[in-house]
């Protein structure tokens, strides 16, 4: 993705220099705009003025990923420690749950089973809500490295299923590519870096991103070839091997071909060159 940076120096050759400096690269890697060029003035007193450059260059994805992680989490640091007193609440908690410990010493033990029941009740109730408050925070997330890495007609949909956040992400579609990376590397960096932070705070939720339905059609494609390699094997009697895939990929085809009566799975090899055999029976 393209970044740019702004410097100022008593000439643009220097300010270019700092430029260079700072994001470590080299001036064929970049593009300079001379937005202000130096002026020594009025023998050399009155006037003077600093040149002011600005230098773009194409950030590598995996930095620019990195750089949003940290940003992130410090931002969800700060908004967190605006927004709560851990502290204090702490402290809060531990002082209601001796006062409500001395009260039930009390109570009959009717009453205590009553007790037990209201709280898990409002337990079960807390963990709800906490599942929605990290979908909402996982599609905030999402949205924003997408916008930051400068792709446009950002739209992210998606739903909360028992446990599992399930997030689509509508880009333009020339920016596909880009933004899922070679075997879907940059997908998978996208959704480790979100599901690294949110659970920070829960490791209740699981999630799942797709973005302009590569995982829909990449699971098609997985059923497809498994379905294929399956009739080979059940005209030929032979064993049937198919592509190198990840473990996602090799459950997928596993579970296709579990639906094959006569027939059998299992993988070998060693990652990353680990693939599914098709047995006959």
């Amino acid at each position: 993705m393209k970044r740019s940076i702004v410097k100022t120096a008593k000439t643009k050759d220097e300010a270019i220099k700092e430029a260079l400096k700072e994001i470590n690269k080299s001036i064929d890697e970049v593009e300079i705009d001379v937005l202000e060029e130096e002026s020594t003035g009025f023998l050399g007193l009155i006037g003077q003025k600093d040149a002011v450059v600005k230098v773009s260059y194409q950030e590598d994805i995996n930095e620019g990923i990195d750089s949003l992680i940290k940003e992130i989490e410090e931002d969800t640091k700060k908004d967190l420690e605006k927004e709560f007193d851990v502290k204090k609440i702490s402290e809060e908690i531990q002082e209601e749950n001796r006062e409500d410990i001395e009260e039930s010493k009390s109570l009959e033990p009717k009453l205590e089973d009553e007790k037990e029941s209201l709280d898990l009740e409002v337990k079960n109730e807390e963990d709800k809500e906490d599942e929605v408050s990290l979908y909402y925070k996982a599609k905030d997330l999402l949205e924003k490295i997408l916008i930051d890495m400068h792709f446009e007609d950002v739209k992210v949909i998606g739903n909360l299923e028992d446990n599992i956040i399930k997030l689509e992400a509508k880009i333009d579609p020339k920016d596909t590519g880009i933004v899922i990376g070679k075997g879907g590397k940059t997908l998978d960096a996208i959704e480790t870096v979100i599901r690294k932070i949110i659970k920070a705070r829960s490791n209740k939720v699981k999630l799942n991103i797709d973005i302009n339905n590569y995982k829909k059609r990449r699971d098609e494609k997985i059923i497809m070839l498994a379905d294929q390699a399956c009739k080979k094997v059940l005209k030929t009697r032979k064993s049937w091997n198919l592509k190198y895939m990840n473990s996602y990929e090799r459950r997928l085809a596993h579970e296709q071909i579990s639906k094959y009566d006569k027939l059998d799975s299992h993988s070998e090899g060693v990652e990353p060159k680990r693939f599914v055999v098709v047995d006959y029976k």
